[in-house]
């Protein structure tokens, strides 16, 4: 590895945010979601100054970054989770989209993994877990920009949300089960799974009372106010991520739910520090995806790119529009309601960076195909961004399910 100076390092860093923000002040004029831009000019800038990529400069510190930045991003989408009420039908719905649409989607994943990708079984069920991940940093950038009616809206948040840590962490389950491939080492990857539960729960909890009442202690004070709820975040999901990988990211996603819910009982107002976490988390999707793309072997890219493309376009028109047919059945959605759920699923940063995460280290431990992870994940992230943010508003006047569109000039349907 190349030594950089401390001027390189500061280069790469102003590359970096200088991207992200160019590509989120760029799409709103191309009227794209600004992810489409991300990922092909992270991908470029990777290619054209491979000497400047965060894991190289970073080293072991790339991976915590990472992870504390998402941290954030999940808190936000908690907040934002506190805020959105759904009806009991759409509990239901979220609630079958993740403990039955996930494994279904893990499985349908997996098998397209091992027979389209030639994966092994281990590495495909790890590949098929990494791409369950869905989360805020790539759904609600693409519903901002489509603006389906608040039904919709609030069960794809909910949904994609609370996937982002489940999903992140049956991944880094997954992945010890392959990095040990024995009895004892499945067994422990079980129990690993349930401590990373506890910790997050517990930590949240934790977390919940530190964020309400340091907030009611700085007393409308929005710079301490911001600074407590920063703190806590970090704070709790840095020592939950110490005591079991990768639960640090339920934790920031249940303190943010939970603050909101809590604060609203003891009539603390969270709303000056929206504002700031709102643009901490647009700031760090662009910078994750611009850092993670980056990291992307481009000849692995060529080798793999028609298998993998073929793979998402299954996940997008066969496996997604089945596991809302199956999930949303007589739950008193809309057929159109029913067709926009199913045909909404990107996979975001936390699946990026959990594949690069986790490819790493199988491909230190030399395991066969490993390299394949990432590339992988990074096509097919793409694609899946790609085809649902250049479609998602088309799809959603022709459902006449825009917020902006007339509501008298849409036939009325009868729940299925």
């Amino acid at each position: 590895m190349t030594t950089l100076s401390p001027q390189d390092i500061m280069l790469a860093a102003a590359l970096v945010f200088g991207l992200a923000t160019l590509c989120q002040v760029v799409a709103p004029l191309l009227r794209v979601p600004a992810l489409i831009l991300l990922l092909p000019v992270g991908f470029i800038f990777g290619l054209v100054a491979p000497q400047f990529q965060m894991d190289q400069i970073l080293g072991p510190a790339f991976s915590v970054a990472v992870d504390l930045m998402v941290a954030l991003i999940l808190f936000q989408g908690g907040l934002q989770l506190g805020d959105i009420s759904l009806q009991g039908a759409d509990r239901s719905v979220v609630r079958r989209l993740i403990w039955i649409g996930a494994p279904m989607t893990w499985m349908a994943g997996s098998l397209a993994a091992h027979f389209l990708l030639g994966l092994s079984w281990p590495l495909a069920f790890l590949l098929g877990a990494i791409l369950i991940v869905s989360g805020p940093t790539v759904v609600t950038p693409i519903l901002n920009f489509a603006k389906p009616k608040a039904r919709v809206r609030g069960i794809l948040v909910w949904e994609g949300t609370m996937l982002d840590p489940l999903g992140g962490i049956l991944a880094v389950v997954t992945f010890q089960v392959v990095r040990v491939a024995s009895t004892d080492g499945t067994l422990e990857a079980i129990l690993a799974l349930l401590w990373s539960f506890v910790v997050a729960f517990i930590l949240a909890a934790v977390g919940v009372v530190l964020a309400v009442l340091g907030t009611r202690i700085t007393r409308g004070n929005r710079v301490l106010g911001t600074q407590v709820l920063v703190g806590t975040v970090l704070f709790t999901a840095g020592f939950a991520n110490f005591l079991s990988e990768d639960s640090g990211l339920l934790t920031a996603l249940l303190i943010g739910a939970g603050s909101m819910r809590l604060a609203k009982r003891m009539n603390v107002s969270l709303d000056p520090v929206l504002p700031f976490f709102n643009t901490v988390a647009s700031i760090g999707i662009g910078v994750l995806f611009i850092s993670i793309a980056a990291l992307v072997p481009s000849p692995l890219v060529a080798s793999i790119a028609l298998p993998a493309i073929a793979m998402a376009l299954i996940l997008i028109l066969v496996v997604r529009p089945v596991v809302a047919a199956t999930c949303t059945r007589n739950l008193g959605l809309t057929r159109n309601e029913r067709m926009f759920v199913g045909w909404m699923d990107p996979r975001g940063i936390v699946a990026a960076a959990t594949a690069a995460s986790v490819g790493a280290s199988l491909v230190a431990a030399k395991v066969d195909g490993a390299a394949d992870l990432l590339p992988a994940a990074f096509i097919i992230i793409s694609v899946t961004v790609f085809v649902y943010g250049l479609t998602a508003v088309p799809v959603a006047k022709a459902l006449g399910l825009r917020e902006d569109q007339d509501a008298t000039s849409v036939t009325a349907k009868q729940p299925d």
